[in-house]
């Protein structure tokens, strides 16, 4: 589908589009666009909304099993400096909390350890509402950023990470703004990925799931439209796997913040050098690894989700390869076919020494190559795309 521009509704320009091999939803044309209004990019065309749907409720896994449903380190950090960075812009934390995009939960019991009362998730995911539960237990509103229904007026209204990922996100904000419109200050916080310099950007940063794109003007201004007053910004380029950008913002009326201004031709060529980059890095990573890959009897891909479909978007392997299967430790995606293959439990895979497991995740490669041991006892290789240090390849029997 064709999609207007998210923040002012212009039609958008498009600046690159390719065909993906989605998980699930067979083979589609994604591309990315650009607003010549207001410079806002977007992901254009796109699956339609129904389809995204089902690929969150279904698909979509954000706990990675090496890590034994724990939270990562840096999500640890993160939440801690979130938890700081709202306490001391209000100068106290409020007493009730609301987080738009949950996932398992972590995030609120560590605001709720630090001293908000009430607090309540809001989670598209199945498998995430049942985690947030029992890991956590906290409750959370089955549904998603735009059909979700409360009667509770919230001090604090949390979305990390999800604004990006609507496809009408200034109708969440809005709805967000309708639910604090009752008597005293009520805040925000957004913290979104940030579309920086190409140069600044990492692999697979302009992705499936995330459709919109912010800069922090656009971001101020998509906040100031919604009826809020952006009070204090963070920015972050080294500390993540890609550059983010965290808003507070009031109900309260303030300006300290200069009137947006566009940037469409600076967007657009961002756009463009990242499309080379992205390209070039994927290939290259393959190039590493391609002699060694076709040694092997059987080859696997490891991990039925978008950085597979990146992989063989942007790169020749299908040309020089055969790609015998496809596998995954999360239950959700077995029998999900992605391009030719159907994704399979990796335990029921009759594993012989000559096979092959090539990661293509770039986000968690380290922890599922170090949960991969059980594999690699067994004389299969593990093989890492990403890794700048491939010496664990020749050690990993």
């Amino acid at each position: 589908m064709i999609r207007n521009c998210f923040l002012c509704g212009a039609d958008t320009e498009n600046i690159f589009s390719s065909d993906w091999v989605l998980p699930g939803l067979g083979t589609t044309k994604i591309g990315f666009s650009i607003c010549p209004d207001c410079g806002s990019v977007s992901q254009s065309p796109s699956v339609s909304f129904d389809e995204m749907m089902t690929f969150y409720s279904s698909i979509a896994v954000y706990t990675n099993p090496g890590r034994k449903e724990r939270p990562s380190e840096s999500k640890i950090r993160d939440v801690d400096e979130q938890i700081r960075f709202i306490k001391r812009g209000i100068g106290e934390l409020p007493k009730s909390a609301m987080q738009i995009g949950s996932s398992d939960g972590y995030t609120l019991s560590q605001f709720r350890d630090a001293g908000v009362t009430r607090v309540l998730g809001v989670e598209p995911g199945t498998a995430s509402v049942s985690l947030a539960n029992r890991l956590y237990n906290i409750d959370c509103i089955h549904g998603s950023a735009e059909s979700f229904e409360t009667e509770e007026s919230f001090e604090l209204i949390i979305l990390t990470h999800v604004l990006e990922h609507l496809y009408h996100p200034q109708n969440t904000l809005k709805k967000c703004r309708k639910i604090q419109d009752s008597e005293g200050e009520k805040f925000i916080y957004v913290e979104v990925p940030l579309m920086a310099n190409h140069t600044s950007l990492c692999p697979g940063f302009f992705s499936f799931e995330h459709i919109n794109y912010y800069t922090k003007e656009n971001l101020i201004q998509s906040l100031r439209l919604a009826g809020y007053s952006p009070i204090s910004v963070v920015e972050h380029f080294n500390s993540n796997l890609s550059p983010i950008i965290g808003v507070l913002a009031s109900t309260k009326e303030q300006h300290h913040y200069v009137d947006f201004h566009a940037d469409v031709e600076v967007n657009r060529q961002r756009l463009i050098n990242y499309r080379q980059k992205e390209v070039n890095y994927w290939q290259g990573c393959l190039d590493k690894v391609l002699d060694k890959l076709q040694q092997y009897k059987r080859i696997f891909l490891w991990g039925a989700g978008i950085h597979t479909c990146q992989l063989v978007a942007n790169t020749n392997l299908l040309q020089h390869c055969q790609i015998d299967g496809l596998t995954d430790t999360s239950s959700l995606k077995w029998g999900i076919k992605q391009g030719e293959w159907i994704c399979q439990d990796p335990v029921n895979i009759n594993w012989q020494e000559g096979d092959t497991v090539l990661i293509s995740s770039y986000a968690s490669e380290k922890e599922i190559f170090n949960a991969l041991s059980w594999l690699r006892d067994k004389g299969v290789e593990t093989l890492k795309l990403h890794s700048i240090d491939n010496k664990e390849h020749a050690n990993a029997k």
